[in-house]
């Protein structure tokens, strides 16, 4: 049986364009005025696609967004097994996680959006009923990801959008592009994925002046293991300040990420290869990266990487804010 899905459609006076569908809160298509026509930034597939393709494309990633060591979460002696979907882990909430849930579409004007979740006590494993609201927003260049959430038992709560992006348009490798992250240290990870003791960012993982994504291309072990970048960068100094940039290939388009999150998953988009695409012809891999602003992963069992647990009065909140710069 096929899964009903119902689309929104945002554009605001300057003329970003933004569409989606309440199923997974997925983004599938963004777009803006570049020189004389318009260009697609994100990536997608044909709405029929999105239940089936195994790659989070523009879709919410939650309860808790990337790995959770072993699927397991410990606390006050209380023990709960979450879904093993990228065994022994539990990735991106598992394999029923937010991204392949119907949100509630709430409010719906020309420029925003507002969806909710219940997330019932169980779900995926995880303890607590949680409720989630989340607002996407155009405000003049900026697509604005904007997360609430409440529960009534102590909870990991970790939500991010799991957009790719292109800045080139189409289907151009985003090695080409030019990056900058503004964070000293980031997380290397094992050979499954989860993450070691933070370290000082070196080589092709210092990115705090801009190089191209692909230069010295897996000259580094963690690259040659996880086949390109895929590395919680950790955050810090002013919210006002963005945490990265991003230029296109062409020189055209900048992208530049605010959040209020504590790291930011810097991803090269190493296992898009045979994801359809929007026009019967499958992605491949390096045709979109992520940046996934969120708590630090696998930081419900390990207090040194942060506190992502929520309790019951306590209220979170994400905001994240994707700015488009034009060239003049």
């Amino acid at each position: 049986m096929s899964q009903a899905m119902t689309p929104f459609e945002l554009e605001n006076e300057l003329g970003l364009r933004l569409r989606g569908l309440d199923f997974g809160a997925t983004l599938t298509s963004l777009s803006l005025p570049l020189g004389e026509g318009r260009r697609e930034v994100l990536l997608g597939c044909t709405d029929a696609d999105y239940p089936t393709q195994q790659v989070w494309l523009g879709a919410v990633a939650g309860r808790f967004a990337n790995r959770i060591g072993g699927a397991e979460l410990v606390r006050d002696g209380q023990r709960w097994l979450l879904d093993a979907n990228q065994s022994p882990h539990c990735l991106h909430g598992g394999r029923g996680g937010f991204h392949r849930q119907s949100w509630q579409i709430k409010e719906l004007e020309a420029d925003r959006v507002r969806l909710q979740l219940r997330s019932k006590d169980g779900d995926q494993g995880f303890p607590g009923n949680l409720k989630v609201e989340l607002e996407y927003r155009l405000e003049q260049w900026d697509l604005v990801v904007d997360f609430h959430a409440s529960t009534d038992a102590p909870t990991p709560v970790s939500l991010t959008s799991h957009s790719y992006f292109n800045l080139d348009g189409g289907s151009k490798d985003v090695r080409q592009h030019a990056i900058t992250i503004r964070a000293e240290r980031f997380l290397p990870t094992d050979a499954s994925g989860l993450p070691l003791a933070p370290s000082a960012v070196e080589g092709p993982f210092d990115l705090r002046t801009e190089r191209l994504i692909g230069q010295d291309w897996l000259s580094h072990p963690q690259q040659r293991q996880a086949k390109g970048y895929d590395h919680a960068y950790l955050l810090g100094g002013e919210q006002s300040e963005w945490a990265a940039r991003v230029v296109s290939a062409d020189k055209q388009l900048a992208m530049e990420v605010h959040t209020n999150q504590p790291s930011l998953q810097f991803y090269s988009g190493n296992w898009l290869a045979s994801t359809p695409g929007r026009d019967g012809l499958p992605h491949q891999d390096h045709q979109g990266f992520c940046l996934e602003a969120q708590q630090l992963p696998d930081s419900p069992n390990r207090p040194e990487l942060g506190d992502p647990w929520l309790l019951p009065g306590q209220r979170y909140h994400h905001q994240t804010r994707y700015r488009f710069v034009p060239a003049a």
